[in-house]
């Protein structure tokens, strides 16, 4: 046990025993008082270690030189302890100005590194001066072992230090950044979150956090699809039957690719034919997107712009090699069947209808053509009719604070005017014509006994005004705007309906 009157004699005769007390209390007041405060707790640590530093040389006790033993191990404990701090602390400052120093402006994330590995090497050399000047171990001999065990470290953590490695590469060759959509050989796509010492953080298409080991990306195929810029490519292959000719088809397709506003203008897409025989044309679209997030939904877009615009148009989607051939049947069910009804069978009010009900509607279509650039409606007439798409691409636009800015673009089987029709509000956006369009008209007076008839119809027109507000596509009404809750939307244009027929029938 450690005797008292030692302890007592000691710190009389040695005043680095009460700076020793002092530098434990002073350090744990600086930790609590100034927790909040780094730069605050920066200084006074600064503080100590000058004191700490004329104390020590007041004591002849020089911190770079071997320690001196007094033949009192109490003494030499204190002595001991305070020269393992001023090097720790010392170490600590260096660290503080390197920080500080190696900074680069454009490039953080490699500072970062180099300020941690200049770091651990600080630490490391202070670490080999303490063993040296405190405990007077020979250098030499740790530093034989040390080589040892590092090789016995190195092949125990063979795996994990190649991570480390690649890490240091990648961090300095800058093949992505945070925030860059990639692809990793193997499978993995998405965004990536952030970069380590060992392992790169992607974020999947589906939300899913993937963890990549440096190593394993530094051996793959990396695909940087935000780098030069952050469009994406992408193909998609279509197959219609023969008996159109591929330049129609050609056609009809570039009026789907135009339907789409994900797709984008520049880089223009493509329409390869790479394939025709006597049964199908195979057509190959590549387009392109602002980023790869917008890939899939893009897709699943276009097919379904391009299986309207087809069938718009007469032209089928080729039948499949290896399934049954319904050429005959489809073309004797196709000969009593005009066009236009046929494009009913695209929209969503009339797909409950029976084939002699979408002939009815059919013979109350007025056409109209519109030439490309065309003006249908300008903001503030109010529509009277249903305006059925027919062909074509028409484009929705409104005058706002950076000019004249795109809502919505619709093709076949789309419709607007409901909302002149059951409001008597005006247009509030400008529809024009992006390619030759053919639009079809039914009237109010003849589309009011369809709505008698078929309550389902009036419940479709309602389901998709409701949507349009609420997504704040279209606005129907100033009034309607600001007085009617959204999840009240389908009740308000039921009633407009109700007053609807009410207006009709007293005509």
């Amino acid at each position: 046990m450690l005797d008292l009157s030692i302890v007592t004699d000691a710190v009389a005769s040695d005043p680095l025993v009460i700076i020793l007390a002092v530098f434990v209390l002073g350090g744990l007041l600086t930790t609590l008082i100034f927790r909040k405060h780094p730069i605050g707790r920066a200084v006074v640590r600064v503080v100590f270690l000058v004191l700490l530093t004329i104390a020590l040389l007041h004591a002849d006790i020089v911190p770079y030189q071997p320690l001196h033993l007094t033949g009192t191990p109490f003494t030499d404990a204190v002595h001991a302890i305070l020269k393992i701090a001023w090097w720790l602390w010392a170490a600590w400052f260096l660290v503080g100005v390197l920080r500080a120093v190696v900074v680069f402006q454009r490039s953080p994330r490699e500072a970062k590194l180099l300020q941690d590995l200049l770091a651990g090497l600080i630490y490391l050399a202070a670490v080999f001066a303490i063993v040296s000047y405190v405990f007077d171990l020979p250098i030499q001999g740790l530093l034989a072992t040390s080589g040892v065990v590092a090789i016995i470290l190195g092949l125990a953590l063979q795996s994990t230090l190649g991570d480390v490695f690649s890490g240091i590469v990648l961090s300095f060759s800058r093949p992505y950044r945070p925030g860059d959509w990639i692809s990793v050989e193997g499978g993995t796509d998405g965004r990536v979150i952030e970069l380590n010492w060992r392992a790169t953080y992607i974020l999947t298409a589906r939300r899913d956090l993937a963890i990549v080991p440096n190593s394993t990306i530094a051996k793959s195929k990396i695909v940087n699809v935000s780098s030069p810029s952050g469009l994406h490519g992408t193909t998609v292959t279509v197959q219609v039957e023969a008996r159109s000719s591929p330049s129609r088809c050609s056609e009809i397709l570039e009026h789907a690719i135009r339907n789409s506003r994900l797709i984008v203008a520049t880089p223009a897409p493509t329409i390869t034919i790479k394939t025709i025989n006597a049964t199908y044309t195979e057509f190959e679209i590549a387009f392109f997107v602002e980023e790869l997030a917008s890939t899939v939904k893009a897709q699943n877009e276009l097919f379904d712009f391009i299986y309207r615009h087809l069938a718009a148009a007469g032209i089928d989607l080729a039948v499949p090699q290896n399934g049954p051939d319904h050429t005959k049947e489809h073309e004797g069910g196709e000969k009593g069947r005009a066009g236009v009804e046929r494009l009913l069978e695209l929209v969503a009010i009339f797909a409950t209808f029976t084939p002699e009900e979408r002939a009815a509607v059919a013979a109350k279509l007025k056409p109209r053509s519109y030439d490309e650039g065309e003006t249908l409606v300008e903001p503030g007439i109010v529509l009277q009719s249903l305006f059925i798409i027919g062909s074509g691409v028409v484009s929705f636009t409104r005058e706002g604070i950076e000019g004249e800015m795109e809502l919505l673009r619709v093709g076949p089987g789309d419709h607007f005017g409901e909302i002149g029709l059951l409001t008597g509000a005006a247009a509030s956006a400008r529809i024009t014509a992006l390619i030759p369009t053919t639009v079809y008209e039914l009237a109010k007076a003849d589309l009011t006994p369809i709505l008698e008839a078929r309550p389902q119809v009036a419940q479709e027109l309602c389901r998709a005004l409701a949507r349009l507000q609420a997504a704040g596509r279209l606005s129907a009404s100033p009034e309607l705007d600001e007085r009617i809750p959204k999840h009240r939307l389908t009740d308000w244009f039921s009633d407009r309906i109700h007053r609807l027929y009410n207006v009709v029938n007293v005509e």
